[in-house]
């Protein structure tokens, strides 16, 4: 199966042959389209919740919990060092894209305040099977 990315290559190249000999109709678009469309159906969003040391994507982790899409409970925990990233920037480099970055505004000192760490949200998109 193609990625989506792929997918809109072929039709792009497609197109421009097309352009060449009088252009690009709503059907090459609509064709497009379902592309696309099948391109994408069958991926779910993954959440990683990565807290870390401090701000900064390299800081060491502190703990992370793993949301699956998938009925029921979905959810891994772990505050050991026991998970499969080092750091945000390891993540990040496997694939997972951050969607929320921790506030930076205040130094944090977690005996004040009942927070583990500084929260990364990052989220992936993959086929997924149940």
């Amino acid at each position: 199966m193609n990625t989506t990315r792929e997918t809109v290559e072929q039709w792009i190249e497609q197109a421009r042959a097309k352009a060449s000999n009088g252009g690009v109709t709503a059907e090459d678009l609509d064709e497009l389209r379902r592309a696309v469309q099948l391109s994408t159906a069958g991926l779910r969003q993954r959440l990683l919740y990565l807290h870390a040391d401090t701000p900064n994507i390299k800081s060491a982790l502190v703990s992370f919990y793993l949301h699956e899409p998938v009925a029921g409970d979905s959810t891994q925990l772990s505050v050991t060092p026991d998970w499969p990233y080092n750091t945000v920037h390891d993540a990040m480099i496997d694939g997972w894209r951050v969607i929320h970055f921790p506030q930076q505004m205040a130094p944090f000192d977690d005996r004040e305040i009942a927070v583990l760490g500084y929260e990364f949200i990052l989220e992936k998109w993959e086929e997924f099977c149940e």
